[in-house]
Order: C-alpha cells, then sequence, then structure tokens
C-alpha cells in the first residue's frame, strides 16, 4: 500500500522516466535482446563495447587503437551518438536510457531508504576520476581485466541467469562474478536513489561529466539551471538529487555539472521554478535581418544530367551494329563451349563401383555393425575428393583385400600435383610438427575403420580425431559460399559441367575466395571436441617437471574450455567478432599451426619469456614488449575464478584463499547481509522510524555537507517521574 502511495506522489515526469528504463532493460537485457541482437551479439560486450577501447598501454601507437575501434565499432559509434548528445541536452543517456544503471535505481527505490547507505556526501569528483584514472591506466598494466568489474557484464548476465541462461549462471556463480554481484547491491540497490555506481566507478559516465561540464558553458545548449533569485533554500531539489550534483550554499541551490544526471528530478519538485532543464534565455537585444529574396522560376534539381538524343533532321544516332554483334558472338561461344564440355569424372581406381552401393553392412570380428558403403556426393566433394583411394590405401591391389591392408599413413605423399610446384602433395612436414607436439602421443598412421573405438579411448588426438573427411565447403559456410558465388551452377555449369567438377573442383577454387576453410571458431570448435569434455580431461595424465612423474590434470587444466569462454577472446569470437585469439592462436601462432607445446617448454608460445612475442602477433597486441607492460602479459585467460564455485571441479577448500577476488568476495558478503537484512527487515515490519527522511549509514553526513544543516543531538531520555 505503502509502495502504491509512493507511486502516486511520484511527479509525472519521473513516471515518464521510469517508463523508459523499463523499456530500455527489454530492450537490452534478456530475455528479449532486441537491440544486442541486431549486432549479433547476447550482450553489450563485443561490437557493443563502450567502456574498453580509450585503456592506455605503454607503448600502444594509432594502429593499436584504430585495431580497437574496429572490434567495438558499434559501440564506438553509440558512445559518439552519447557525448554529442549530452553536449547539448546534458546527460539524457544516463537518466533516460542507460539500463545498467537504470535498473538498479528503479530496485533501490522500491526498497525502504532507512537502512540504505548514502554515499552523495562523498566527494564525488576526487573519487570518481582516480577511479578512471585507475582504470583507463592502472588496470591494464597490471594486468587486471577491465571487463572483470564492468557492470556492462553483471547486469546483462543477471538478466540472463534470471531467464535461465547458462552463461549467466555460470558468471554470477563465480568468485569474480559473484564480488561483482555484492558490488551492485551496495552501489545499486542497497544504495540511495540506487546510482552509486554511475557516481563512481562507471567510466561513461566519468567522461560524459566532463563533456557536460563543458556544453553548460555555452548559452545554447540545455542544462538544469538555477534562477538564484527564485530560490527560498527549500533544500528539497538537493535531497531528491539521486546523484548528489546540488549542494546548497547559502541557502541557495548549486548544481555541478560533473555530477548532474539532467534526471529533470529536481525540476519537478520546485514549485518556485527556481531550477529548470532550459537553455539560457537569448539576449534582448534587437538584431538586424537580411530582407528575403525570392527566386523565379524556382530552379529545378536533377540528380543526373542526360544528353538529348538526336532526331532524323540533326546528327546522328550511336548505330546499333555493333551491340548486336557483340551478343551473337558471346550467345555463340556459350553455346559451342556447352557442346563441347565434357563430364568429368572422379574415382579412377573405380573403388566406388562397389562402396558406393547402399546396404554394404557387416558385422566384423569384434562384433560391431558397420558400413562400407560411401556416400558419393559426399566423398567426391570433400577435402579427399580429387585424391584417388588408392594414394591413401596403398596397400590394396585385389579384391576382396583386407583390413590391414586398408591402413592410412597421414605422412605419406599423394600423387595429387601443385599447379605452383608440381610436386607431389605431402602433409609430412605436418606430421612431423604434430608428433613433436604436446598430442604427438595420439598417431598419425594405421588408421583404418575397425581401429576407431580403440583410437576413441585414448587420452591424446590423432589426425582424424580432429580432421574428418568433410566437404570442402562446410556445411556452415554454405549459404556465406551461395551468396558470394550464386552463380556456380548457372554461369560456371554453362562450360564445366557434371557433380564432380561442381562439388570438387568449383569448390576448391572458388572456396579460396571467401577466406581460410577453418575459421577462429572452427578452431574453438575442434579443440573443445577434447577440451569441452571435462570428464575425459579428469582422466589426462599430465607430466609434473618438478616432482617428475605424471599426475592427474589439476581443475585449471580440466577446466580450460569452460574458463576461456568466459575471456573477451572467447566472447569476442562467440559474438563473430573475428578480432578475438583462438585457442590455436595463441597455443600455435606460428609454423603449420599444429605445434601446441607445453606451457614448461622453452619453445612454447605461451612459454612467459615468449608471451611478448605471441601477443603482439597478428596485429593484436604490438605494445606487448613494452616493459611495464610484464603484468598484462601474464593475465590468466584459464583462471578458475571465473568457473562457478559449485562446480565439483573446483575444490573450496584453503586453497582458494590465495585469491583475490575470493579475499574480496569474504570481505563483501558480511556488509551485504547486514545492509540487505536491514533492507528486508524494515520492508517486512513497514516501519520507518523517526528521522527515516535519511538513511542511517551516510545520511547525517549527507545532511550536513550537501544540505548545510547542522547534525541533529542526541535526544536524552526522559526523567523517570517528569
Amino acid at each position: 500500500m505503502r509502495l502504491f502511495e509512493r507511486f502516486k506522489a511520484t511527479p509525472k515526469g519521473q513516471k515518464f522516466r521510469y517508463g523508459l528504463l523499463i523499456l530500455s532493460c527489454s530492450l537490452f537485457f534478456a530475455p528479449f535482446l532486441l537491440i544486442p541482437s541486431l549486432a549479433g551479439n547476447p550482450d553489450l560486450c563485443g561490437r557493443l563495447c563502450m567502456r574498453r577501447f580509450y585503456l592506455y598501454f605503454p607503448g600502444m601507437n594509432l594502429d593499436d587503437l584504430s585495431t580497437r575501434i574496429a572490434v567495438s565499432a558499434i559501440g564506438v559509434v553509440f558512445f559518439l551518438v552519447i557525448l554529442i548528445t549530452t553536449f547539448f541536452f546534458g546527460r539524457m543517456w544516463c537518466a533516460y536510457v542507460c539500463p545498467v544503471g537504470g535498473f538498479p535505481e528503479l530496485v533501490s527505490r522500491l526498497l525502504p531508504d532507512r537502512w540504505k547507505i548514502d554515499y552523495r556526501a562523498l566527494p564525488q569528483v576526487p573519487i570518481r576520476y582516480g577511479y578512471f584514472a585507475t582504470y583507463v591506466v592502472l588496470l591494464p598494466i597490471i594486468g587486471i581485466s577491465a571487463c572483470t568489474l564492468c557492470n556492462f557484464i553483471t547486469v546483462p548476465r543477471l538478466f540472463e541467469a534470471l531467464s535461465g541462461g547458462v552463461m549467466g549462471i555460470a558468471f554470477l556463480f563465480s568468485a569474480v562474478g559473484l564480488v561483482n554481484l555484492a558490488l551492485l547491491f551496495l552501489l545499486g540497490f542497497f544504495a540511495s536513489k540506487g546510482r552509486a555506481y554511475c557516481q563512481f566507478l562507471c567510466p561513461i559516465g566519468a567522461i560524459d561529466g566532463l563533456v557536460n561540464r563543458l556544453g553548460a558553458r555555452f548559452r545554447f545548449t540545455r542544462r538544469i539551471r538555477v534562477e538564484r533569485s527564485r530560490c527560498t533554500g527549500c533544500n528539497l531539489c538537493a535531497r531528491k538529487c539521486m546523484c548528489g550534483a546540488i549542494r546548497m550554499v547559502d541557502r541557495v541551490a548549486v548544481v555541478d555539472q560533473t555530477s548532474c544526471m539532467s534526471c529533470h528530478e529536481c525540476a519537478d519538485v520546485c514549485d518556485w521554478h527556481a531550477i529548470s532543464w532550459l537553455a539560457a534565455p537569448p539576449d534582448k537585444e534587437p538584431k538586424r535581418k537580411k530582407k528575403g529574396v525570392e527566386y523565379h522560376p524556382q530552379p529545378k534539381w536533377v540528380a543526373i544530367h542526360r544528353e538529348p538524343r538526336a532526331g532524323p533532321a540533326g546528327g546522328k544516332v550511336w548505330p546499333k551494329w555493333p551491340v548486336v554483334l557483340l551478343v551473337s558472338v558471346v550467345l555463340l561461344f556459350i553455346t559451342v563451349s556447352e557442346l563441347m564440355a565434357a563430364e568429368r569424372q572422379g574415382d579412377p581406381d573405380g573403388c566406388l563401383s562397389c562402396h558406393a552401393l547402399e546396404g554394404l553392412d557387416y558385422i566384423d570380428g569384434q562384433g560391431l555393425l558397420r558400413s562400407a558403403t560411401i556416400d558419393k556426393a559426399h566423398y567426391l566433394g570433400s577435402l579427399h575428393g580429387s585424391v584417388p583411394c588408392r594414394d591413401c590405401h596403398r596397400k590394396v591391389r585385389d579384391y576382396p583385400h583386407k583390413a590391414e591392408n586398408t591402413e592410412v599413413d597421414c605422412a605419406e605423399s599423394c600423387h595429387v600435383e601443385e599447379p605452383s610446384g608440381g610436386e607431389a602433395y605431402t602433409h609430412e612436414k605436418v606430421v612431423a610438427e604434430f608428433e613433436q607436439s604436446v598430442h604427438g602421443e595420439g598417431g598419425s598412421k594405421g588408421f583404418t575403420g575397425g581401429n576407431r573405438l580403440r583410437e576413441s579411448g585414448q587420452a591424446n588426438p590423432s589426425c582424424r580425431w580432429c580432421h574428418s573427411n568433410e566437404l570442402y565447403i562446410s556445411e556452415r559456410d554454405l549459404p556465406r559460399f551461395r551468396e558470394s558465388f550464386a552463380h556456380l551452377e548457372t554461369d560456371c555449369g554453362s562450360c564445366h559441367r557434371g557433380k564432380a567438377w561442381l562439388n570438387r573442383f568449383g569448390g576448391h577454387i572458388l572456396r579460396r575466395f571467401i577466406g581460410s576453410r577453418w575459421s577462429k571458431q572452427d578452431h574453438n570448435r575442434m579443440c573443445n571436441g577434447c577440451h569441452a569434455d571435462r570428464e575425459r580431461m579428469a582422466r589426462v595424465q599430465r607430466e609434473d617437471p618438478e616432482q617428475g612423474g605424471k599426475r592427474p590434470a589439476g581443475p585449471r587444466f580440466i577446466l580450460a574450455g569452460a574458463s576461456y569462454a568466459m575471456t573477451l577472446h572467447g566472447r569476442l569470437l562467440a559474438s563473430g567478432v573475428q578480432q578475438g585469439a583462438s585457442c590455436i592462436d595463441c597455443h600455435a601462432p606460428a609454423g603449420l599451426r599444429h605445434g601446441v607445446l607445453r606451457q614448461g617448454d622453452t619453445d612454447s608460445s605461451v612459454h612467459p619469456d615468449n608471451l611478448a612475442e605471441t601477443c603482439g602477433t597478428g596485429g593484436c597486441h604490438g605494445y606487448a614488449g613494452h616493459p611495464f607492460n610484464t603484468a598484462f602479459l601474464h593475465t590468466d585467460l584459464h583462471d578458475i575464478d571465473m568457473i562457478p564455485v559449485v562446480d565439483e571441479f573446483v575444490p573450496l577448500g584453503a586453497g582458494r584463499l590465495h585469491s583475490g577476488w575470493v579475499k574480496a568476495l569474504l570481505a563483501l558478503t558480511p556488509v551485504v547481509f547486514v545492509v540487505g537484512g536491514g533492507v528486508l527487515l524494515g520492508m517486512v515490519t513497514n516501519r520507518s522510524g523517526k528521522g527515516s527522511d535519511y538513511p542511517l549509514f551516510g545520511g547525517e553526513a549527507f545532511r550536513e555537507k550537501m544540505i548545510g544543516q547542522k547534525p541533529r543531538k542526541p535526544v536524552r531520555g526522559a526523567k523517570k517521574g517528569a
């Protein structure tokens, strides 16, 4: 009932603002995600990020800045629009649109004020810009990711978790997520007016505040302005200001434009119209005006100029016969070419004469049902569709052939000649690199159809565990391929006929025009084929360089795929931004991309001595080699603090106390429970108590510093018998 009365007493302008904030939450957050989905994003990260591109690293140059801007291009444009709007109209984004700051405010307005924390009396400008300098310069240098202290992740993840999203639940139950959630409660839900995070920690608000202050210097911009002669000193505007931007000086309201959010609540509650959102009145001096001039006739605007065509009486008309001749030659060429085009055939060894038949099923010696049928269309359009069968199955000479004669060695050369060198193609160099890698024990030869089951149980992956004989144009790339080459089966097929060319040679040639066959997302999917399987990873035995021998893998190794997915690199690639780094980009950036080595190996790309070169490749972090960025290089991209603390593979013992995030969580948790318990108690008892217009924590400081009222003296108890 009291909540309804409070809503009824809310000024009309503020009701409208609350409605816009609710609408904004539904547009930006799950389950609707209407605006992020337009950019192909699941949240406000990646292309929509407005908070990261201006971070400073020693040694940065303009190329590094342009790369940052390219990664979050939409967010940069969005940010510039916010700043332009702020310059002319004040911080309308913060007060009327921003769902990240608006949602905590909406929740805070529903809770009783008595047990909240009032931060408005704190020195906002020093705290805000001190943290902003730390955020922009210090945090990147010491290796703390800006994404780990970001409300633009926390609030969307909260909505995602409430709508059943797995990623949101995983983040909120991690040590990093719980710390951010505690800050959301203390600086949002349990803060007076709910805008403490916006006041002190939001980097967008810090920049926006400076632009707001700059724009306030001009008379034509709209700002919250005070008519000093009308101000009665009632201090109602200061008490209602959600961000503590109004202070009473000599009983007259003074507005701090670096903190004001242009929410208009102060103007809505002022009965004397002493404070309002407006531009400064223009000068009253008359101005000379230029007389208007009319033009007759009115000008006629033309976009394209065309020369008039000469008729029979004047000039010659360009003859039509060259055009007719050209069209005739083209039609003749197409007709003759189609007649001369021969049907191109695959399978020179004739193996598909039998293996292309349907129903070639049998029970092998192990009692397993197997099929010898090969999909001819799939095979001819696959990676090996242009390779004769016997180039790989070299021991097959007779029919019927034995299983051991069908073994394949990936290092053998085949008889496909490369157009550039005229040499037989071979995977020998790839196999040599693979055998020296951490996966080398997985094997590269002896493959038959009958030993797949045995191979699936081994710890290390083999060649065919990662590389199947898939179509050269994968099903994931077919829509993009067809869009780029919609003429393949029409124009090209007029000359190059037959499924062998269309599915194999045409795909092989034209595939080059749409980029590498393997995208970064494909790399991650391949790696996650093993590393996302936690039970499989838990069975891995890793070498212990200190004590010797092998030991079971630890949680950091087991959860490597999950922890990577929570990082900025993982989120960028998940949302289609190619500037993110895939697993192979870090673990095998050079060579033939098969040389994944152990971290302790001095030749490994992720060895501490090689991180500067690895992070600086591909135009990613060109400043990585600067001596001040040493801590940045050692940022843990597989931090288990990003994994839910309730995960069965994450130990909950005392060993976790070395983590700074866990220590911060232990410090914040009791504060959240004390303040939250008081707020809930006030809601249940429905009592405000004496002096409840001001919060219990910080309320008296607000009265004294912002309003100018003297602190109240404690009332002594009455004497007995009085």
